[in-house]
């Protein structure tokens, strides 16, 4: 790496292709062992029923199981799910074995791929940060959409800025994989906005960027066609249509009370401290990018590319709102909106690192900045040891025996579900094994429940035994 007038620049790497994937697919391999080690119980009530769902819709053969509600409609990430549970069988282990493989395959993916950017010390930076991140340990354990739409989305930028035989189709392939993310999540549909403006304002690309746009409406349009002869030709305007006629929308905006439009950038005063920096950091770069894009400063496409589409998304999230006056949201101010931001963010600070040590002017420098590096990630890393150290205990790994036994109590009437969440435990107990439940207002049970059964409110504890207690009169 070379730096001129403290820009970072691009540097040349050998191309092995053999070398590479498999160097790719052993540290990819590596991550989700390490990660496995921290994981912990299913409680997510989102990503249990694409658990649920995916087995039934191989039980059953019936597809339309995708429109029941608005999670099982992100077909981004119920579609593996039910290819791994075609492939596997169904498993409790298949709990974690998807989100852990797409946290590790993004972790992994951005490393490799900023490799011609980032010197050793900075890509091992990237990769604590992105590893000990309190948020990622939530994704990476529970399927949920964040880690699909980073995912496919930084996939999308690397094919939109790739040079050689790919850049004519470019455009093509990144509105494919932006697709791939919108299909996580709605809201994911303006990483693609962040593409097509990258291509506008940075790169006088007008034809690009609308062959983008048009690949874009075209997937769309299959899209809205699928589903709706999925939903009997029913729905005029697809899943689209499904998600917002559905009753989660209507809750969602019926209860959140309008709030002075300051108030919708709570959610990212309520981050924890390191990212909330990170994400500091990321709003300052953009400033000086601009400075530097005036100045004819050479910045690396990817980095300018992931500013944009980063910045699009924290953009359309924190001003997604039903009217103007007064402001009222669209999504609950909750910071977990922000997860699949948190990658852009530290990759920029990564970056803005890097263009902080490229200007400091002292004697082995690449050393003194590898060393500090080290120093960096040997804290994040210890930190974050002790943070999660006896919290988690691997979880994967005895995902079948734990959910089993508890499954066949249940099954067998002695164990009564309560609490707030015990329709999400119902769909964990009846994962393998789907029987008639007896509904009551507060209560879920499978019979009439003996003076011996025992309540389940939660399942956060392993062993899960450990969950069990006397029901109250």
């Amino acid at each position: 790496m070379t730096s001129t007038g403290g820009l970072v620049t691009q540097h040349k790497t050998e191309f092995r292709p053999g070398l590479n994937v498999a160097l790719f697919l052993f540290c990819v391999v590596l991550v989700f062992l390490l990660r496995s080690l921290w994981t912990y119980p299913t409680e997510h009530g989102d990503a249990i029923q694409k658990y649920y769902f995916a087995a039934e819709i191989l039980k059953t053969d019936d597809w339309s199981l995708l429109l029941r509600n608005h999670h099982t409609l992100r077909w981004a990430t119920m579609l593996p799910q039910i290819v791994l549970t075609w492939m596997l069988g169904v498993r409790y282990e298949l709990f974690f074995i998807l989100p852990l493989l797409l946290f590790s395959l993004y972790t992994v993916f951005s490393i490799f791929t900023l490799k011609s950017v980032f010197n050793f010390g900075q890509l091992t930076l990237l990769g604590a940060i992105l590893f000990v991140d309190p948020w990622s340990v939530s994704t990476s354990n529970q399927l949920l959409n964040p880690a699909v739409g980073f995912l496919f989305s930084f996939a999308g930028i690397v094919v939109l800025v790739s040079e050689g035989k790919l850049k004519n189709l470019a455009p093509v392939f990144a509105a494919m994989l932006f697709f791939i993310a919108y299909g996580a999540h709605v809201t994911y549909l303006s990483f693609a906005a962040g593409g097509f403006l990258w291509l506008v304002f940075f790169r006088r690309q007008w034809s690009e960027a609308f062959i983008l746009c048009g690949t874009l409406i075209v997937l769309i349009v299959l899209e809205v066609i699928i589903f709706n002869y999925l939903s009997g030709w029913q729905l005029t305007l697809g899943r689209l249509e499904l998600l917002a006629a559905g009753s989660h929308v209507d809750m969602v905006i019926n209860n959140l009370a309008p709030v002075a439009p300051s108030r919708l950038l709570s959610r990212w005063s309520r981050l924890h401290a390191p990212e909330l920096a990170l994400c500091l950091v990321f709003f300052a770069f953009g400033p000086w990018l601009v400075l530097q894009k005036i100045k004819g400063g050479k910045i690396p496409a990817i980095i300018e590319c992931t500013y944009m589409v980063g910045l699009c998304f924290a953009f359309a999230t924190t001003f997604a709102i039903v009217s103007l006056n007064p402001a009222k949201p669209l999504m609950p101010l909750n910071p977990r909106y922000l997860v699949p931001f948190l990658p852009y963010a530290s990759i920029i600070a990564v970056y803005a690192w890097s263009v902080l040590v490229a200007k400091v002017r002292v004697k082995n420098r690449s050393g003194k900045e590898l060393l500090a590096n080290l120093v960096i990630v040997s804290g994040l890393l210890l930190a974050f040891w002790i943070v999660f150290q006896g919290r988690y205990q691997g979880m994967i790994w005895k995902a079948d025996k734990e959910y089993t036994a508890y499954a066949e109590k249940f099954q067998r009437g002695e164990l009564v579900l309560t609490g707030k969440r015990r329709a999400v435990h119902s769909f964990i107990a009846l994962y393998k094994n789907p029987v008639k439940t007896i509904r009551g207002k507060s209560r879920i049970s499978v019979v009439d429940p003996s003076p011996q059964a025992l309540c389940v409110s939660s399942l956060d504890k392993v062993p899960l035994q450990l969950n069990y207690h006397d029901c109250e009169p």
